[in-house]
């Protein structure tokens, strides 16, 4: 049985009690990463008493404090003193969902790591970032969201590994650390530390920290696009306002319409009959909430779109049938004007 347990925090702009934790889909990298090093995940997930059917619901949260667990199972199962390092070198952007999209078309490493403290909070609520720009470096601290929360050696490094890894795979340039800092006890063989980030780590410092040139904050993003950015950025920002102050009735529809497609394509007037409603009525309340049926519809159109993209044996034509367009070039015209590439060019972007 899967030890999930939501955790309560307050909003800041209302003061309700709003519940929000950790993605779940951060336990799917780690399932790889064992898999990749030859270890039986089945027998695994019996000795963590971890269910992998939670990874089908991508919206499933769990509290910091049930990760850290599995975190620290997975390193005693593997035998690894090293797991939260080597996971975050292995992490892909694709793992952080829109998060990594949005950081992905970024213009340069400065604005990926503002995006990045902004809508940390979708993938991970527990470990936030601070930055600090002097006169020749800027300082990256790791803070723990909750005070009272005692996070684990193996998620702290593992935060720390993945952002940096994360601007690696971002700039495709090498980044020199001038300071790397724990808080925790230093483990007995720090080998590791150094061959991974080209520094000699202090441990049982005030705080947990990487220090970098302001130079590396102008380097290019490779894949930066402008009209990607506005978009992904755009559900990026209704994705965290949802967790900080609530699901909206446009959120609730939008999820009804996912879950309702591809085996159905509901019309506005389903979707009324669905939350008991007129046609109407409907469409006033999402207008209050500055959208429409027909912006939630394409939207989630949009969001099969790219996954079907990402499969390659559906080609183009058959993404149009399977998304009911009329012919192929009324999807491509969607698609271009959704994303501000054609489909067959978003696809080999994100595939390469």
């Amino acid at each position: 049985m899967f030890q999930n347990a939501e955790k309560v925090f307050h909003c800041e702009r209302c003061g309700a009690q709003v519940s929000y934790g950790l993605s779940a889909l951060l336990i799917h990298p780690m399932l790889s990463y064992m898999v990749q090093k030859g270890y039986d995940i089945d027998s695994f997930c019996r000795m963590a008493s971890c269910d992998r059917s939670i990874l089908q619901d991508a919206e499933m949260r769990i509290a910091e404090e049930e990760f850290d667990r599995l975190q620290d199972a997975a390193a005693d199962f593997t035998k690894d003193e090293h797991l939260g390092l080597h996971l975050g070198q292995s992490i892909e952007l694709s793992s952080l969902g829109i998060l990594g999209y949005v950081l992905l078309h970024c213009p340069t490493i400065g604005d990926a790591l503002a995006a990045y403290r902004r809508y940390n909070v979708i993938v991970c609520s527990g470990i936030d970032i601070e930055l600090d720009t002097e006169q020749e470096e800027t300082t990256i601290r790791f803070k723990v969201s909750d005070p009272s929360r005692q996070a684990s050696r193996h998620a702290i490094e593992g935060m720390v590994s993945s952002l940096y890894h994360i601007l690696l795979k971002l700039s495709c340039r090498s980044i020199v650390l001038s300071r790397l800092q724990f808080m925790h006890h230093a483990p007995e063989d720090q080998r590791e530390y150094t061959a991974m980030f080209g520094v000699n780590p202090a441990f049982e410092s005030g705080m947990t920290l990487i220090r970098l040139a302001n130079e590396v904050m102008q380097y290019p993003i490779v894949l930066s696009n402008e009209g990607l950015l506005n978009t992904f950025e755009q559900y990026a920002e209704e994705a965290r306002n949802e967790l900080l102050h609530g699901r909206t009735l446009a959120d609730q529809v939008y999820k009804w319409i996912t879950e309702c497609m591809p085996a159905v394509f509901p019309s506005v007037t389903e979707a009324a009959q669905h939350f008991h409603l007129s046609v109407r009525s409907l469409q006033t309340n999402l207008k209050q909430e500055h959208t429409t049926y027909n912006q939630l519809f394409n939207k989630a159109r949009m969001a099969f779109a790219i996954q079907y993209l990402k499969n390659p044996r559906f080609t183009v034509g058959e993404i149009a049938y399977l998304l009911q367009f009329s012919e192929p070039s009324a999807f491509q015209s969607a698609f271009k004007r959704w994303t501000g590439l054609p489909p067959g060019q978003y696809r080999r972007r994100t595939n390469d």
